[in-house]
């Protein structure tokens, strides 16, 4: 059985080419054969070339060659269903990621108070309904006998409320090819049952969260590592973005670190944008994603912002401290005061999931940051206890909901299958 992913599983993004890839060594161990479906719009594709780095987006080119078995590149719908026909594509699996992510028509126009007019923001085709295959309206042009689930996907905090009647229909109208639908989060499961007019969505966890056990035969070990980079075995790694925090705020941190006899560590975001002089070790890019996961599996403790970071750590009961920029702000009463809604940001639903909110900090909610104090001793005093019991918990829960999307998309699921996970649950 052939099983087409649609993913970002290209993009030079180390969360998205993790997931892909946890994917696809299921996939593998279940018996069947994944192939990537190559999409990658050129307008995407342009615009991270623009963030960026030539030789980041290398490390995740070469990344892509070496464990992901993908086909020709697909810039379009009418691509992609030729090469689901070309490659004997059976079924498809679409996720996880924030596939979702739809920018509403009145969301793409905004006020110039300078000059009194209205302005057109850029919206790229994967923000759009037309052409976008994530939703699913592409699968209509295809083989009845191919049915389609998506897993685990998130709407990137979508303001879906905003959407026209009109938008909503379109979206209901493409949801509907799917034979099975689950979500990332609470906030996309509102949104998709909006949309469809159900209460019956599930949500589920990313692939991330099963990376482990997916992934155990080609994870570089703790020594690989430790002695690629040059590490002691007590360091926390630190990754911040240009666009919140600053340096001053950041080497403090890293002084109270010392302090505590422990070793900080740079870990770059694929931009590269921003890097603090006074860590013991910077590791700059291009970093490819399998040693980012390991740096981070391995690691004493995690501070910085991103959610596949913290995903990862929890995955591995790795202690952190989670700088929150996610989510939406919302007018409430008659509209005319913005509050920020906790519940849009991915990364807050994931950490309130597992009971840990004392080690998150976010930047539109507060004004001041919390002390360093506050933040190293989250590392120091973190519930490794109830982390690692809810890593075994939502492990069980991603693969009783892998189950039920092989289910719902093929007509027998192998001997072989069925009994590893009855094990693992």
């Amino acid at each position: 059985m052939r099983i087409g992913i649609l993913t970002y599983h290209c993009v030079p993004n180390y969360g998205a080419q993790l997931q892909a890839l946890s994917t696809v060594c299921y996939l593998k161990k279940a018996g069947y054969v994944p192939i990537m479906l190559n999409w990658y719009p050129k307008d995407l594709q342009d615009m991270y070339e623009k963030r960026v780095g030539q030789e980041q987006i290398k490390a995740h080119d070469d990344f892509t060659k070496t464990y992901l078995p993908v086909t020709e590149t697909c810039r379009n719908e009418k691509d992609l269903i030729d090469a689901i026909k070309k490659n004997k594509i059976d079924r498809i699996v679409v996720g996880s990621d924030a596939l979702f992510k739809y920018t509403p028509l009145i969301k793409r126009f905004s006020l110039d108070r300078a000059h009194y007019k209205i302005k057109r923001k850029h919206v790229v085709s994967c923000e759009k309904l037309e052409g976008n295959p994530f939703f699913g309206e592409f699968l209509k042009s295809l083989s009845s006998d191919i049915k389609a689930a998506a897993f685990s996907v998130s709407s990137q905090n979508c303001p879906f409320n905003t959407m026209l009647p009109t938008e909503k229909k379109k979206m209901k109208r493409a949801l509907e090819n799917y034979s099975y639908i689950s979500v990332r989060d609470s906030w996309t499961q509102k949104m998709v049952e909006n949309v469809l007019g159900k209460d019956t969505i599930r949500i589920s966890p990313d692939p991330v969260f099963s990376f482990n056990q997916n992934c155990e035969d080609i994870i570089p070990s703790k020594d690989q590592i430790l002695k690629k980079y040059n590490l002691p075995t007590n360091y926390v790694l630190l990754s911040f973005g240009k666009h919140y925090t600053n340096k001053k705020y950041v080497e403090d941190i890293i002084n109270e670190l010392k302090q505590k006899g422990l070793t900080s560590v740079w870990l770059p975001m694929p931009e590269d944008a921003f890097t603090v002089s006074a860590v013991d070790v910077l590791i700059s890019t291009p970093l490819n994603p399998m040693d980012w996961y390991s740096l981070i599996k391995y690691s004493c403790g995690y501070i910085g912002e991103r959610m596949h970071p913290i995903v990862v750590s929890l995955h591995n009961s790795i202690p952190f401290y989670c700088f929150d920029e996610y989510g939406i702000k919302t007018f409430t009463g008659r509209g005319l005061k913005r509050e920020y809604n906790k519940e849009t940001s991915k990364t807050y639903l994931i950490v309130k999931r597992a009971g840990l909110l004392e080690n998150l900090f976010s930047y539109k909610e507060n004004t001041d940051f919390p002390h360093v104090s506050i933040v190293v001793n989250g590392i120091l005093n973190f519930d490794k206890t109830k982390c690692s019991e809810f890593a075994r918990n939502v492990q069980d829960d991603y693969q009783q909901c892998m189950k039920d999307v092989l289910k719902k998309i093929l007509s027998l699921i192998p001997q072989h299958y069925s009994l590893t996970l009855f094990i693992s649950a």
